[in-house]
């Protein structure tokens, strides 16, 4: 499985802080985006190894996309840190991305540069962990073509 790059960590906290992840049916989630302008639809195969989603990080880049980084998170494959998770909450990471023309790392440091600085550094060292448990996970990842709503 291709590694994502920590800025999708930061978007699936982002989602899960908003409640923005909505499981209509077993095998299937709706996470809608951070600036509530679309939604993406995340698959699991029946046995969960599989998963495909069709935001434009899993389609065009084959790593897992924040939905899918989200729909993990729900399911406890990577555990949610409480503790900084409200600190997540009302970002729009679209904007905040546009803003910077997608250098994500710079989106990041001024999120952190919002916190305080002790909260800024329990973050970090929770998505840095959490990116070194994601690098041990082998589930297969595929784009899918349900419609963006």
């Amino acid at each position: 499985m291709k590694q994502p790059p920590i800025a999708k960590l930061y978007e699936a906290y982002s989602a899960i802080a908003d409640h923005r992840v909505q499981q209509p049916d077993v095998n299937r989630w709706q996470i809608t985006s951070s600036d509530n302008a679309q939604y993406y639809t995340v698959i699991s195969s029946d046995d969960a190894q599989t998963f495909s989603s069709n935001d434009n990080a899993t389609y065009w880049q084959g790593y897992p996309g924040y939905p899918i980084l989200a729909v993990w998170l729900t399911l406890g494959v990577l555990p949610i840190n409480q503790k900084i998770l409200p600190t997540f909450e009302k970002i729009n990471w679209h904007a905040r991305n546009e803003a910077v023309h997608n250098h994500y790392e710079q989106a990041i440091n001024q999120f952190l540069s919002e916190q305080t600085g002790d909260m800024a550094k329990i973050i970090q060292q929770s998505l840095d962990d959490q990116m070194s448990q994601l690098a041990t996970l082998n589930f297969t990842i595929k784009r899918n073509r349900s419609p963006k709503k």
